[in-house]
């Protein structure tokens, strides 16, 4: 189950799963994500390591944040080890409210991140410091400690999915992004069959949850989130080739639009008012990953 301790100084988490905001009205996703970080005294780190090219990536959220008034942002390519043990950048890490991980290639956020001391400076400073670490995409699927690292999207086999560790800031907890394309539920559900203990969180994209110290999650955005209860009855993973289909037998599913709630501790969700719920159509598509 995860942990998440009452009274600490454990930050927030911002979960996007991908091509958020890119309307300019209507927005939701990004101005919670300053609003999180101090508002207009927000001070926000936007590392690009998901990303093989960097720039334009970088400039694209730098314009946005911008739009939205925050007091200072640090772009940081992040596309070597050598530079995530560079005093420059852990000065950049202590001097902001927030830090935001791009979208890209899960794999590099943590074979560029973890063991250096960037990787261990954020964990402490979210931890122990309440910083905001938001991320979208391959951002957000690192934040897992169970991560996909890869995914093909086929029916429920082993073969449809490869985990790695992930950053570990939500624990015991699988995040899969841009859920509401083809495939999304079975190499969760194969995430699931392996790792019963397990919940799996799926986020289409313009969507996002916000992640309370406490471990409440509310989702925002145009999209919903599905979150399945891994504690299944049976699965057959144990007894199965790679290449054979899975089994999992009292899969838990809540689907969750914008304004609802999920506890993380209890695995229970909180359905809002009826006045607190949003009809609101969703903006034009949008082209960023």
């Amino acid at each position: 189950m995860a942990v998440f301790q009452a009274g600490s100084r454990r930050g927030r988490l911002v979960v996007i799963g991908g091509n958020e905001d890119m309307a300019d009205e209507g927005w939701r996703v990004l101005p919670r994500v300053v609003e999180r970080a101090g508002g207009g005294a927000a001070r926000l780190l936007v590392c690009a390591a998901a990303a093989s090219d960097p720039e334009p990536t970088l400039r694209a959220y730098e314009r946005d944040f911008r739009k939205i008034s925050v007091a200072d942002v640090h772009l940081s390519p992040l596309n070597s080890r050598a530079e995530a043990e560079q005093d420059e950048l852990l000065e950049a890490l202590d001097a902001c409210t927030g830090v935001f991980l791009t979208g890209g290639d899960q794999l590099r956020i943590t074979s560029l991140v973890a063991g250096t001391r960037f990787g261990a400076r954020l964990v402490e400073r979210f931890e122990h410091e309440g910083l905001l670490v938001a991320g979208s995409s391959a951002g957000a699927v690192a934040m897992s400690s169970t991560m996909i690292s890869r995914g093909i999207g086929e029916t429920v086999r082993r073969a449809a999915v490869e985990l790695a560790p992930g950053l570990g800031l939500l624990r015991d907890i699988t995040i899969d992004a841009h859920f509401d394309r083809g495939g999304r539920v079975h190499r969760l559900m194969a995430v699931l069959a392996q790792n019963p203990a397990t919940l799996g969180v799926g986020i289409d994209e313009d969507t996002a949850v916000d992640v309370s110290p406490d471990g409440e999650m509310e989702v925002l955005g145009y999209g919903v989130v599905m979150v399945f209860d891994g504690r299944v009855t049976h699965t057959n993973a144990a007894d199965v080739s790679h290449r054979e289909a899975l089994a999992l037998t009292d899969v838990r599913m809540h689907v969750l639009p914008t304004g609802y709630r999920f506890d993380l501790k209890t695995r229970e969700p909180i359905v809002p008012p009826p006045d607190a719920r949003s009809p609101e159509a969703p903006p034009p598509d949008a082209s960023r990953d």
